[in-house]
């Protein structure tokens, strides 16, 4: 799904989500206040802070889905982790401002007997949050949102709380009337552990925290099992809004061409991509078999080509088999290198396969480097 239908799907429900809170959030803070029930009123308040995280998320979602830029290699979806961080500071902070009021109303003894018709709004809170909870989650989990899911088990947190503040309301017309303020209580209690959930899902996003062991171990099984592929190390993961960016460094044999290890490793992506749900980016670097891990000084690799043909061209052409010479390949396997050098067969008719090996062996020994020599024709 492009980054725009991801963004219209957020969209959507959001805006229905605005909607429905608004009339939840205007209906239960005056009825609580009318009906003398501060459960009810904190349920609304609750609400209120649901309208407030729709528009995060409606903020969130616009500018998440902006495209690749130069500045943004890797797009803008950490907008919408951002996003998902500050929704939670909002909700913790009105769960612990409402429970201080509660308490409050707790403790001086002021609690006192709700309206019978406070029940009524109580219900249909809870019938339209679990609609909307169900309506979003299903979205969430279409598009792979995270910040959707925060939002939609938001509404399931306010069904739940609305059935917290039924249960109250039920006990203080029975009798019990400081029944209602516990139930406030209660109600933000709920509403601080979501806070803290998705505010500490978030910022382990943010911080680059790995993928879950069970998703590490079905990928490291997909690149042990991939064909041509002999080793793997430095394989990394992290997040960006409910997606995974990998890289791994593979091994394969020294003798492999570059066309082929690349092959290899397009191999592996594709592999990747395919079985392994919500990639954004995958990044597969070749290594050749006994390659040093870790960062490495220029000084500590082997001679470039570049300086082992200033050493190897003066005794071909001395030889002369430099006007033969169709193309020279390169194995390097740690710091030993095999040199592969291609004559041209026709040509070489007159030379003797004697002559031949003794300049390999010249060339071995000038260059301690070259462990091994071939030599090819065409």
């Amino acid at each position: 799904m492009t980054e725009k239908l991801r963004y219209q799907a957020i969209k959507k429900v959001t805006i229905v989500g605005m909607t429905i809170n608004s009339i939840l959030a205007i209906v239960k803070i005056i009825v609580g206040l009318i009906g003398r029930s501060p459960a009810l009123f904190a349920d609304g308040i609750h609400s209120l802070s649901d309208l407030v995280s729709d528009l995060f998320v409606l903020f969130a979602a616009r500018y998440a889905s902006k495209e690749v830029d130069h500045n943004h290699p890797y797009g803008h979806q950490r907008i919408e982790t951002i996003a998902t961080v500050a929704l939670s500071i909002v909700l913790i902070v009105a769960g612990f401002g409402i429970a201080y009021d509660s308490i409050s109303h707790l403790l001086s003894g002021s609690a006192s007997q709700p309206d019978n018709y406070t029940i009524i709004a109580a219900v249909f809170s809870i019938l339209a949050n679990e609609w909307l909870f169900r309506y979003t989650l299903k979205t969430a989990n279409k598009i792979n949102s995270d910040m959707l899911k925060a939002n939609a088990w938001h509404s399931r947190s306010d069904a739940l709380s609305s059935i917290v503040v039924l249960i109250g309301l039920i006990a203080s017309m029975m009798g019990y009337p400081f029944m209602d303020a516990v139930a406030a209580i209660i109600v933000c209690l709920m509403i601080i552990k979501m806070g803290i959930t998705w505010g500490y899902q978030a910022i382990s996003e943010l911080i680059d925290t790995g993928a879950e062991p069970e998703t590490i171990e079905n990928i490291s099984q997909i690149i042990q099992n991939a064909e041509g592929v002999l080793d793997f190390h430095n394989l990394r993961t992290r997040k960006m809004a409910g997606q995974l960016l990998l890289d791994v460094h593979i091994q394969i044999a020294s003798n492999l061409s570059a066309s082929e290890g690349h092959y290899i490793g397009e191999r592996v992506r594709a592999t990747l991509s395919e079985k392994v749900e919500d990639i954004k980016d995958i990044t597969v670097h070749i290594d050749v078999d006994n390659h040093p891990e870790g960062t490495l000084k220029l000084a500590d690799l082997p001679l470039s080509r570049k300086v082992l043909l200033k050493s190897v061209t003066p005794i071909l052409e001395k030889e002369g088999l430099k006007k033969f010479l169709r193309a020279t390949q390169l194995y390097y396997n740690g710091k030993s290198i095999t040199i592969a050098l291609c004559f041209d067969l026709l040509a070489l008719e007159h030379k003797s396969p004697e002559q031949i090996r003794l300049t390999m062996s010249k060339i071995r020994k000038f260059c301690p480097e070259i462990t091994q020599t071939d030599v090819l024709f065409q």
